[in-house]
């Protein structure tokens, strides 16, 4: 039983390789490190390499007593790095994708090593504020046209980087006329992905037999199908609640390829 867990944990929760350290924590906790996933000394130590750095990796089996895997791995990370060694600034994120990465990474920053409210939401991430000094960041590293639509946006704080993320998102790249190599960003009503968008769970284009969520957010079917089953029933995106696409019908797509609408609880 205990060798199933551990083997379970590895699937689920090591880094891949485009993962940085701060994206992979997160990503962790959204998979539910921070739930019911408890592990004693022994346990911890022999889960072997999840985050690809031994330093993090030998951190985890560290403490002594019954922890979670969140806070084994917090701890981990805490002991290992500093904020300024872990924080790598970019110069430029260029596509939505980056951006809430990076958005994620400088908020993830804050919670750990940062002297500011955020540090009370390191059990509820997707809770944190973004701080003066995020937003000047963020934006700083925007692309043009990004830039300009974060432009719209006024800084309060109370801007929660929830809902930042949801907002870069949801901006899409449409085509004016004329001319027609020309581009402009608008904020749809209703968000509907095309087919050079990533889908955020396996960073592959969506393309065919994608899956749209009653929020607007699409992916392909069996990536959001494993993400609702196995790790969480939120959109990845925006955290609406979502239900699985099984038992839905197939709808006609724009470009004939597959697509399929799934409804909240």
């Amino acid at each position: 039983e205990s060798q199933r867990k551990l083997q379970d944990i590895r699937e689920r929760f090591t880094r891949l390789p485009h993962q940085s350290l701060l994206y992979w924590l997160y990503w962790c906790w959204f998979s539910g490190a921070h739930g019911d996933i408890f592990l004693d000394r022994d346990e911890a130590r022999q889960l072997g390499s999840l985050s690809g750095v031994a330093a993090i990796d030998r951190g985890i089996g560290r403490r002594t007593g019954t922890l979670s895997l969140w806070r084994r791995l917090v701890c981990s990370m805490r002991e290992a790095y500093t904020a300024s060694k872990l924080m790598v600034h970019r110069d430029r994120w260029n596509t939505k994708l980056e951006g809430v990465e990076y958005l994620t990474e400088l908020t993830m920053v804050d919670i750990l090593f940062g002297n500011t409210r955020n540090s009370q939401f390191l059990d509820d991430l997707d809770e944190a504020y973004c701080t003066w000094r995020m937003w000047v960041e963020f934006k700083r590293s925007a692309p043009p046209l990004y830039a300009e639509a974060l432009s719209s946006l006024t800084w309060n704080m109370d801007l929660k980087v929830l809902k930042l993320k949801t907002y870069i998102w949801d901006y899409t790249l449409k085509p004016s006329f004329p001319p027609q190599d020309s581009f402009y960003y608008v904020e749809p009503e209703e968000y509907a992905a095309s087919s050079d968008d990533p889908c955020t769970i396996c960073h592959e284009e969506l393309g065919r037999n994608s899956c749209e969520l009653e929020c607007g957010h699409e992916f392909h079917r069996e990536c959001i199908r494993t993400w609702l089953q196995e790790h969480s029933s939120t959109c990845p995106i925006c955290r609406d609640y979502a239900v699985l696409p099984a038992a839905v019908p197939k709808r006609p797509a724009w470009n004939g390829s597959t697509r399929y609408k799934a409804k909240p609880w």
